[in-house]
């Protein structure tokens, strides 16, 4: 291969001729600069950044947050508390759950809440029964709730007390810090530190019918309307509710009528279920044995059982006890509002709308025009609307 120094001296010296003219200086430069100019470079291959975009979007893809976050770790006395999760307070002592990032709940004795949900972004409690008081540590992008019955307490940054009575429909929220808000069917009410709002469940109503059908004539059934207010927390008195009357089982008619047990016991858990004293009632009756009582106690009394299984938010034993009413006395009337009180159990306790809309359409189709069939109706169109 010729070196590049000679091929310019030739080149030059052809050029040149006679004399450096004009005409062969001119020549001259030309042949230097391009004999002696670089290769051109050639154009690189652009075919290798489809790839690498398509790599470097997927690798973007695969490192974006999840869409569905792992549960956060609630425990009880150190120990891990799984969602869905019922949690019964004992009878002297208050239950403390905590939260990652100082968030805190605690139950006050003999209160019963669900913990629904706890995720990154919310965290859910439903209230059974009693006074919880929650303390929501601020978390970006975190809510936190508090369900009971129709309302909901929702809040990010505060410190909150909520008390729920099933057995009367009235929820009690008091707020100790920050600002809560408070939503059912009317709306949402705001409420900041030192405020203390009273609502009562419209539907509520219906378990006093539910009650007045399971009991016998000339029976007071029901405690008067509690009106809703919202006040600062000093100026709150808390209604009291009179005291219920006793109550009798209702013979059936062409039927032999079921005796209570003769144990000394049993009397005693009647006469605190009569009260009002659901919970150690309750007790009581699960010491002479459930399951002896299902296939014992009259109609009334099967009732009075499910119903301090309701408000100290025992759901399994509840349904128990009205399934064996429905069963064993299928002509009763109490039988037909057992089927509206096991879609309330359903929908409140077990959190099931599905099974809730099956026995409200149930209780329809025995007694359509039942006094709990709008409430039924109602309660069916709100499932319907969730979906």
């Amino acid at each position: 291969m010729t070196d590049p120094v000679q091929r310019l001296t030739r080149e030059v010296a052809r050029n040149l001729g006679d004399g450096p003219g004009a005409v062969r200086r001119e020549r001259q430069r030309a042949a230097v600069a391009r004999l002696t100019r670089g290769p051109r470079p050639r154009a690189p291959a652009t075919w290798w950044l489809v790839p690498l975009a398509a790599a470097v979007l997927l690798a973007m893809f695969l490192a974006r947050p999840a869409t569905v976050s792992a549960p956060l770790t609630v425990t009880v006395a150190q120990q891990a508390v799984m969602v869905g999760a019922w949690l019964a307070a004992p009878e002297r002592e208050a239950l403390v759950l905590d939260f990652p990032d100082d968030g805190r709940a605690e139950l006050a004795a003999r209160a019963g809440a669900r913990l629904v949900r706890a995720e990154p972004t919310r965290v859910e409690l439903a209230l059974g029964r009693g006074a919880l008081t929650l303390h929501a540590a601020p978390v970006p992008g975190r809510a936190w709730a508090v369900t009971a019955g129709p309302f909901t307490v929702a809040l990010t940054d505060a410190d909150v007390t909520a008390t729920w009575s099933a057995e009367t429909g009235v929820l009690r929220v008091e707020v100790h810090r920050g600002s809560v808000d408070v939503t059912d069917a009317a709306g949402t009410t705001q409420l900041r530190e030192g405020q203390r709002l009273e609502l009562r469940d419209p539907a509520a109503a219906s378990d006093v019918l539910a009650r007045r059908e399971s009991l016998p004539p000339d029976t007071d059934p029901s405690p008067a309307p509690i009106p809703v207010a919202a006040e600062p927390a000093a100026n709150h008195a808390a209604p009291t509710r009179p005291p219920s009357p006793p109550r009798a089982s209702a013979p059936l008619s062409g039927a032999a009528t079921p005796t209570r047990s003769t144990t000394a016991e049993s009397p005693t858990w009647l006469v605190l279920a009569e009260s009002g004293d659901c919970t150690p009632a309750l007790a009581g009756a699960a010491r002479l044995g459930l399951s002896q009582l299902h296939r014992t106690l009259a109609a009334g009394d099967l009732d009075l059982l499910a119903h301090c299984a309701r408000v100290t938010g025992d759901a399994t034993r509840a349904r128990e006890a009205l399934l064996a009413l429905r069963r064993r006395f299928s002509s009763d009337p109490r039988a037909r509002t057992a089927a509206f009180l096991l879609g309330r159990i359903a929908l409140d306790l077990d959190l099931d709308p599905t099974r809730a809309a099956d026995w409200f359409k149930r209780y329809l189709s025995e007694a359509p025009d039942g006094a709990l069939a709008a409430d039924a109706r109602r309660r069916l169109e709100e499932l319907d609307a969730r979906r």
